[in-house]
């Protein structure tokens, strides 16, 4: 009885420990597999690919590749789409020289039509009437899909000197004013939906008020966005356009020397009689309020000096007539 007993308690801790190896390496396998979900669920969530080891480690793949998922033709497409849909102003300058200035100022005026643009404002400089070297400065407005091509053609036109290019960019203004507007505007028509049901004079009076107030918000952003679209779908050009010395042949004679000083010497007498005479009529108010002033003044400083000079005669025919009597009482 005490043998049976014996392996009946042997047979039974045989069972128990088996059944303990085998919880922990299913313990073992429960721990793993945990592991491995919970790095797979942790890729997942930051969009990366990962291959998942024996071992329970994790293997990301190559982040540059999963993130693009394309080739590079498509990533420039992608890149080309986004430049093109943001809100672009371009502004260029360009300063040029020339000899021709007539045919240079008539053909750039010329190709800005041609580009479909239009000239906001010119200005045309000639200092010395025909004489000197002339300026011509011009702001076109030139589509901004025509810009590169038209700066290019316009410096071809004559010696380009200096240019000059600056591009802002507004498209985050232009999304948050285009929000907000849409936004006035749903609330614009919630508002007007709430007075065709009005019936209470106040209230409609309130719900009147409320709409002119969102309808100048409205037509405010309206108006920046025009000026925004204008800005970039016609970019801006400042174009500077100077006359340049033309090279004479230099011709040293003394007849021409004597002839050039001479006439150098009439345009001089010339203009110190015109600059005289501009001076005389432009200044004619002050010269006469001055001549008159100057004319009272004499007019009192002769009478004074004519009444000096009266007393003054007076006082000696005074003198002469006592010196008489004196003499008189004298011989007496």
């Amino acid at each position: 009885m005490k043998r049976n007993k014996l392996w009946i308690w042997f047979v039974i801790m045989a069972v128990l420990l088996g059944g303990c190896g085998s919880s922990s390496k299913g313990v073992e396998e429960m721990a793993q597999n945990m592991s491995k979900d919970t790095a797979a669920i942790s890729l997942a969530n930051t969009g990366e690919k990962a291959e998942v080891t024996g071992d329970g480690e994790v293997a990301p793949e190559d982040s540059e590749a999963a993130e693009t998922g394309a080739s590079g033709d498509e990533q420039a497409k992608l890149s080309e789409k986004d430049l093109a849909s943001r809100k672009l102003i371009k502004t260029v300058s360009l300063s040029l020289e020339t000899k021709a200035f007539d045919e240079l100022k008539g053909e750039l005026e010329e190709q800005v039509v041609s580009y479909g643009g239009y000239v906001e404002h010119s200005s045309f400089d000639d200092p010395q009437g025909g004489e000197g070297y002339r300026y011509y400065s011009i702001t076109a407005r030139i589509p901004s899909d025509q810009l590169d091509s038209f700066t290019e053609k316009a410096g071809e036109l004559g010696q380009v000197t200096n240019k000059s290019e600056n591009v802002e960019d507004v498209t985050l203004d232009y999304v948050d004013k285009t929000a907000y507007k849409e936004s006035l505007q749903v609330e614009y028509d919630r508002v007007m939906e709430l007075l065709e049901e009005a019936k209470d004079l106040d209230q409609i009076l309130a719900l009147e008020s409320k709409l002119s107030q969102l309808r100048y918000e409205i037509d405010s952003y309206e108006s920046q966005l025009r000026t925004y679209d204008n800005l970039i779908d016609y970019s801006t050009v400042h174009i500077y356009i100077s006359e340049v010395e033309y090279e004479q042949e230099k011709n040293d004679t003394i007849g021409n020397r004597i002839s050039n000083g001479f006439r150098s010497s009439l345009y001089g007498v010339r203009d110190f009689f015109v600059n005289l005479f501009v001076w005389l009529v432009s200044n004619l108010p002050v010269l006469l309020l001055i001549g008159g002033v100057a004319a009272v003044a004499v007019f009192f400083m002769k009478k004074l000096l004519k009444r000096r000079k009266i007393e003054k005669s007076k006082k000696k025919l005074k003198e002469e007539k006592e010196s008489v009597q004196e003499k008189k009482e004298e011989e007496k």
